[in-house]
């Protein structure tokens, strides 16, 4: 019975999530006069932060209480769900480059997402409490910082693979199956650490994925009417924060036999 109601309490808040989701994407309207593709080279710069901020903020708390009845990671999952609801409205690379899209703001955008989802994160840790199924996490040092990025890495070959169509949907989804990848990697070389880091750090990567998929094959309307663009620029940065949020959060769950615990934190999720 106790899990029914737990199970309910999350398809309510993602109710809600996704209801403030769809309803903040209004504000993020391009100079083409579409929803999307970015925050900070939308008309109004300023709106579309704001939107991005409400929605993040409000979600942030009710995934927090999600975490705190249910278990963190189910709370994350809520957070990444307002922001896959958010994405799917919007436009994607196509809107961005026959829009005129500036690269360097798209980097930026990207490291300023990973901020906002790391307070976001914090939030949720900070009311929901730690994952329960790692044992004793380990005193944050430098080492561990190493490890984390390097698994955040994973991100990049995982999305270059799967993302082959500028499909939102498909650009979505690699970044999903990315974020799977490293809560997988995480489970099996970092079982002692608190995934808090998991959940920022490779939408940080996805802006170094900018740089090096514009380095190699230069943005143009000609170039992507021949679909010689990277995959690596697909997934925008909104794409990037849904998929990888709820992706670590799956991935960290579907992993659940790498911890040491029998009954876990993940296992419920």
């Amino acid at each position: 019975m106790e899990s029914w109601i737990k199970t309910g309490v999350v398809l309510v808040a993602l109710a809600i999530v996704g209801f403030l989701g769809s309803w903040e994407a209004s504000a993020l309207v391009s100079t083409r006069g579409e929803l999307g593709p970015t925050v900070l080279q939308a008309q109004s710069p300023i709106s579309a932060l704001v939107a991005v901020l409400i929605t993040l903020g409000v979600s942030s708390f009710i995934a927090g209480f999600v975490a705190r009845f249910t278990t963190t990671i189910s709370g994350m999952l809520v957070l990444g769900f307002s922001l896959f609801v958010m994405a799917m409205k919007m436009d994607g690379i196509e809107g961005f480059i026959y829009g005129g899209g500036n690269v360097n703001l798209l980097i930026i955008e990207a490291l300023l997402l990973s901020v906002l989802v790391l307070l976001c994160t914090l939030i949720v840790f900070a009311i929901g409490g730690p994952v329960k199924d790692v044992q004793q996490a380990s005193v944050p040092n430098e080492s561990n910082f190493w490890k984390v990025s390097l698994i955040s890495l994973a991100i990049l070959p995982v999305v270059y693979i799967i993302a082959q169509t500028p499909m939102r949907g498909q650009a979505i989804g690699a970044s999903a199956v990315g974020g799977v990848a490293i809560g997988f990697l995480a489970r099996q070389f970092i079982p002692t650490i608190q995934p808090v880091m998991l959940y920022p750090l490779p939408i940080a990567v996805g802006g170094l994925g900018y740089f090096f998929g514009s380095i190699i094959n230069p943005l143009s309307d000609v170039a992507f009417a021949q679909q010689s663009i990277s995959p690596l620029l697909y997934p925008m940065p909104i794409a990037y924060g849904a998929g990888i949020v709820m992706g670590v959060s799956i991935g960290l769950s579907w992993a659940v036999s790498f911890a040491e615990k029998p009954e876990t934190d993940a296992q419920e999720a």
